[in-house]
């Protein structure tokens, strides 16, 4: 019987296929690399809010659950009036291990009230602060005003620091403790990417101190709010980056130190 060439071709190609073919264990393994994350060694956060607001109360679970800590400046003259926490609010979320700072009697410009007045709004807001039971240390200047006036009298008053709103990240330890430099208000168009952005590039820029400047706690009901959501999400990235990767979180009395000062009266 005659053989077809043809076939005796594909015959012997088969087989040289089959006598070359790797085996299953020479065959590469797929491997599936993970982008790996920032690892934090010179970076420290901390989150303030400012003014007492009642909307401020919800993230008290959010900290609890991500083990974070946060300091709240309080308007001392507003404290349970409409649209502000209560004593016991402010009491529950010191309890939690939050900080309570002052933030003047009635959200005074200090720039704009000079001497006796002055000292009112900064001493009185402490007193009263104090008497509630708070170790009170720290300050934020409404507005982020202030002169070199209103600075001695927040010194005056028995203060350990003071903190602004503008020219952040400030260095750790900071270099002006009555001048803390914070990064621009987080508003209502403040996305969680950016605030991610503002914590790992300053790590990448060796590191500093990122103080974030919150107002109301609220979904479109003020321009100087973030939403719970987006609060709650960030929140979350900075528990597991403190558990994870070293990212260290503390209040600004736990950054700047010192001990409670007694009341002076204004």
């Amino acid at each position: 019987m005659k053989k077809n060439p043809v076939i005796l071709t594909l015959l012997l190609i088969l087989l040289t296929g089959c006598v070359n073919a790797p085996t299953v264990t020479d065959q590469p393994v797929p491997t599936r690399t993970k982008e790996a994350g920032i690892t934090f060694k010179n970076t420290v956060v901390s989150l303030t809010f400012d003014d007492g607001d009642a909307d401020n109360y919800l993230v008290r679970s959010v900290l609890t659950e991500n083990d974070l800590r946060a300091t709240f400046y309080v308007v001392s003259g507003f404290t349970g009036t409409d649209g502000y926490m209560t004593e016991q609010q402010l009491k529950d979320l010191h309890a939690d291990g939050n900080e309570i700072g002052g933030h003047t009697l009635s959200h005074s410009k200090l720039t704009d009230v000079r001497g006796a007045d002055l000292k009112r709004e900064v001493c009185e807001d402490r007193m009263n602060l104090l008497a509630h039971g708070f170790e009170v240390t720290s300050f934020a200047y409404p507005y982020g005003h202030y002169d070199a006036e209103s600075k001695q009298v927040v010194m005056d008053c028995g203060y350990n620091n003071a903190r602004g709103v503008v020219d952040g990240p400030d260095t750790f330890p900071p270099g002006d403790p009555f001048v803390l430099q914070a990064m621009p208000y987080v508003v209502s168009d403040t996305s969680f990417s950016k605030m991610f952005r503002y914590v790992t590039d300053v790590e990448k820029d060796g590191g500093g101190w990122v103080i974030f400047v919150f107002h109301h706690v609220c979904d479109g009901c003020d321009q100087y709010a973030v939403d719970l959501d987006t609060f709650s999400k960030f929140a979350a990235w900075l528990g597991s980056q403190q558990k994870n990767n070293g990212l260290i979180i503390k209040t600004v009395d736990e950054v700047v130190g010192g001990e409670v000062q007694p009341a002076v009266a204004p």
